[in-house]
């Protein structure tokens, strides 16, 4: 019995000891719920329209729609959750795809559904989203002392990456269970109504400092000042340019899974895209999610620099192994591969840029990140989609073209000094 106790305290001490403060618990069952929301709209819209159209390309641009306004709100919502109270902003945008999410349930429930309808309400979905991350990740960080600041970033990125699996999990026990694809929409709106149940006990007061004045010049200076740090500052701008092609060639792959599960999986049935689809996300996601949880409890920077790099590696390599994926279990197994080394990088990245953001700007630097990562992914999905449907490339081959060139931009990562010394030392100490 006490050894079972030691190994418990182990374990909280060391992986899961930022989920002891209340304050932070809360704000990371809310983003697991939104999260997960989040996921399950994304491979529900997918093979909705898939369904709908037969068109890759259809699916490609509704994907990017709900990332497009990164590229436009991200930075402005940096701004709002340094301007205001950051509990305000978030359950703001919480409401927000509450009531989007029940719109979109409504309108598949009763057949009344259109394309043009699912790619308006994702930009909407995708703005609020915009919205929510870099206020969440800005009043995070005042939950839990400086030095349990990382474990805090890794379990929270672990909402993210883990909302790959419960998401798309969620979605085969509804299919499972009811046999209807429309209650999968409630589902997604059941989860943000929890979300922002918890958001609203929320105690923790946080926001940013802002220059004092109102003319136009000020406005503009307390905008930019996010971009302005992240371009000034060598290692930041070196670790946001190679998330961002981690991004744009590896993570862009939402237009072209269901694609994949279809054709190359020969996935039969009206929901074969929604099953195949949701198979490889759960996969993805289950093992993104103990990635992020085992990265938690690394405490040495070196050691943090080095998981870096070989992330890097496995999530080019393993993009090619799913690409060359004869099966679905296969598939699955590379699938699970790649959310391991993708949701590692992906962990370790925004934790070290956590651990260099100054509290004063956080949450414009962060909203500028997102606006350059989701920017990205927004981008290259459309792109993806449109090479699947109009040029007659496969799936499997844009896939596995990304993985081999992100390996190159792996390699070609040593050139710059800033990332050399982040990989053998990890993040500075001052």
């Amino acid at each position: 019995m006490s050894s079972l106790t030691n190994l418990e305290h182990g374990i909280m001490s060391r992986y899961l000891v930022s989920l002891g403060y209340p304050e932070y618990r809360k704000l990371w069952l809310a983003t697991l719920c939104s999260q997960s929301a989040s996921w399950a709209l994304i491979v529900a819209r997918a093979a909705l329209v898939l369904q709908m159209t037969g068109s890759a390309t259809w699916t490609g641009a509704v994907t990017f729609a709900a990332m497009i306004p990164s590229v436009v709100v991200s930075p402005l919502a940096g701004y709002l959750a340094d301007r205001f109270d950051r509990r305000t902003v978030l359950a703001c945008a919480y409401a927000v795809n509450v009531c989007d999410n029940l719109v979109l349930a409504f309108l598949v429930v009763t057949g009344l559904i259109e394309p043009w309808h699912v790619l308006i309400l994702s930009a909407i979905t995708g703005s609020a989203r915009s919205t929510q991350m870099p206020s969440g990740q800005a009043l995070m960080a005042n939950m839990v002392p400086r030095e349990r600041l990382l474990n805090a970033v890794s379990l929270y990125q672990a909402t993210f990456h883990g909302s790959r699996f419960v998401g798309p999990f969620l979605i085969l026990v509804v299919l499972w269970a009811t046999g209807r694809q429309d209650w999968v929409f409630f589902l997604c709106a059941g989860l943000y109504i929890l979300g922002l149940t918890i958001v609203l006990t929320v105690k923790t007061a946080s926001r940013g400092a802002m220059q004092a004045g109102k003319s136009r010049e000020i406005f503009v200076s307390n905008m930019v000042a996010g971009l302005s740090y992240m371009y000034r500052h060598p290692l930041i701008l070196s670790l946001v340019l190679l998330v961002v092609a981690h991004c744009g060639m590896t993570m862009s792959f939402e237009s072209l899974l269901p694609v994949f599960a279809q054709d190359k999986l020969d996935m039969e049935g009206n929901a074969a895209g929604l099953n195949g689809f949701s198979y490889l996300m759960v996969g993805f996601g289950v093992v993104a999610l103990v990635a992020a949880l085992m990265l938690a409890g690394v405490r040495t920077e070196a050691v943090r620099g080095k998981w870096l790099l070989w992330l890097g590696v496995a999530s080019g390599a393993s993009a090619v192994v799913l690409a060359m994926s004869p099966n679905l279990p296969i598939a699955v197994v590379s699938a699970a591969a790649m959310g391991f080394a993708q949701g590692g990088f992906m962990t370790l990245s925004h934790a070290m840029l956590q651990t260099i953001a100054p509290d004063e700007i956080r949450g414009r630097l962060l909203g500028v990140y997102s606006w350059h990562t989701n920017g990205t992914m927004a981008g290259f999905n459309l792109v993806n989609g449109a090479l699947a449907g109009l040029t007659g490339l496969s799936a499997p081959l844009i896939l596995g073209a990304g993985g081999v060139g992100f390996l190159l931009v792996m390699t070609m990562s040593f050139g710059r000094i800033p990332l050399r010394q982040l990989y053998s030392r990890g993040v500075p100490a001052t």
